[in-house]
Order: structure tokens, then C-alpha cells, then sequence
């Protein structure tokens, strides 16, 4: 299934991080009670044999439902009446929203387990591929060092050691910007499985393809994700139990803001 996508500026992953906290201030009883749910989950996969490859797998899935919650809270956001007299708000009703959005969640859970599982396997083998050039590369820098020592002695060890120090930088600077990319590639997967209704190749793909259009949005949002993720493990990790929501419904509000909701799942 194709689909178009737009190139946003920088600066909208600003406003992704605003819908994310404006979705948790909306329901923020039901966003705790899924952040609870959702690290029990992990916990107890992770004293499981293989429990963190089933943490890895199911990790997707579990996030892509705060999503569906957060594109659910959206539509009933929108569709509150404005024409109000002075001094009045419209509250949204939240009563059977999550069950609803868990309903819509579990109708796509078996693409959402396929494309996490592809994802999983396209991880390991970056991994595996970048470790093996670096093992390389180590291996034929250390070479060239002994070359050059055997060649212009106490000099040539010196230079050689320069030019291999020179390059062990130039790889991890590599490999940071090859990290970061893997990263956001596979940021709108879980969103174009349940939201748009894309099968998981395809969700992988245009997930590529997107992030690469939006690298600088994508890029700010994960520099200020850095210092949000410090202050929410200071008090003995508790900050998770908001920051979850928060970026479970950015991770809405981007897909919103890059594809559209107008070709989102009833």
C-alpha cells in the first residue's frame, strides 16, 4: 500500500512533544495505568529465557497502542463542540476510549508482530554488519601500524599510531551517525501499521523513506528526548510512567503531521 508523505520542518518535532504532553494531560489516569501495564510486561519478559529478544519483539506492539489511544483522544478532541458561550469548555468524554483503541490495536496485532519482528532482524544484522567492518578496519589499521614500524622505526610507529587513532574516530563518528539513522528509520512503522493500515514491509520501508525526508525533525526531537529521558529515571525511574505517554503520543502527532490523518483506520 503507498503512501505520500510530507517534508516538515525542524521545528515540528516542538510541536510533536507539545501534542504528546496535551494527549497525557487528557486521560492522564488511563496513560498511567498503560505505562503500569506496560513496564509489569517488559519486567516479567525480561526474567523469562530469551526475555529480552521477547522484550525487543513485543516492545513495538505494546508502544503502538498508546498511539492508537493517542490518535483515539485526537479524533474525540476534534470533534468536541467549539461554539460555546464565554467561560465554557468542552470536556471530552474518555469513558470506553481505550477499550476502543485496544479493539482497533489487536485488529492489526499480526502485522504489528511481523513488522516488529522484521525490524528486530534488520537491527541484528546492521549490528552484525557494522561490527564486522570494524573488526576489519581495526585489523588492517593495526597491520599498517606494524608496517610503518618495521619501515621507519620509532617515526613511523608514531604516524602510524596517529593515522589509526585518526580513523578509530572518524569510524565511531560513523558509526554514531549509522546508529542514529537505524534509530528514526524504523520511527513511523508501528503508526503506518495501525493507523494506516500499511502491511510490514511496506510500513518499513515508507518508515525509510520518510524519516530520511525528515531527518531534521526527527533529529531535534531525539536531542531533546536525550535530556527528557535523564529526568525522568531520577526519581527511581518514576518519570517513565509520563514520559511513556509523552512519546507514545508524539509518535502520534508526527505520523499526524508526515502522512495525514485523513488516511488513518476508523
Amino acid at each position: 500500500m503507498s503512501r505520500a508523505f510530507r517534508h516538515v520542518p525542524a521545528g515540528r518535532a516542538l510541536h510533536w512533544w507539545a501534542e504528546g504532553w496535551r494527549a497525557f494531560r487528557r486521560a492522564p489516569l488511563a496513560w498511567l495505568g498503560l505505562s503500569v501495564a506496560l513496564l509489569v510486561v517488559l519486567a516479567l519478559l525480561g526474567v523469562l529465557p530469551l526475555g529480552r529478544l521477547l522484550a525487543q519483539w513485543l516492545g513495538l506492539p505494546l508502544f503502538a497502542l498508546g498511539a492508537v489511544f493517542a490518535a483515539l483522544l485526537q479524533r474525540r478532541w476534534r470533534g468536541a463542540p467549539r461554539d460555546l458561550p464565554a467561560g465554557l469548555v468542552a470536556e471530552t468524554a474518555n469513558d470506553g476510549a481505550f477499550d476502543d483503541s485496544a479493539r482497533q490495536w489487536a485488529a492489526r496485532i499480526k502485522p504489528l508482530l511481523i513488522a516488529s519482528l522484521l525490524v528486530a532482524v534488520l537491527s541484528w544484522a546492521f549490528g552484525l554488519a557494522f561490527v564486522a567492518l570494524s573488526a576489519t578496519l581495526l585489523g588492517v589499521g593495526l597491520a599498517g601500524v606494524g608496517a610503518l614500524s618495521v619501515l621507519g622505526g620509532g617515526v613511523g610507529l608514531i604516524a602510524g599510531a596517529g593515522a589509526m587513532a585518526g580513523g578509530l574516530a572518524t569510524l565511531m563518528l560513523l558509526g554514531l551517525i549509522a546508529l542514529f539513522l537505524v534509530s528514526i528509520a524504523f520511527w513511523f512503522v508501528g503508526t503506518l501499521v495501525t493507523l494506516g493500515g500499511v502491511g510490514p514491509w511496506d510500513a518499513i520501508v515508507l518508515s525509510l523513506r520518510a524519516a530520511l525526508a525528515n531527518v531534521g525533525a526527527l533529529a531535534l526531537f531525539s536531542l531533546l528526548l536525550v535530556p527528557a529521558a535523564m529526568l525522568a529515571l531520577l526519581p527511581a525511574g518514576l518519570g517513565l510512567l509520563v514520559l511513556l505517554p509523552v512519546l507514545s503520543a508524539a509518535s502520534y502527532a508526527s505520523f499526524d503531521d508526515v502522512f495525514g490523518a485523513a488516511g488513518t483506520q476508523p
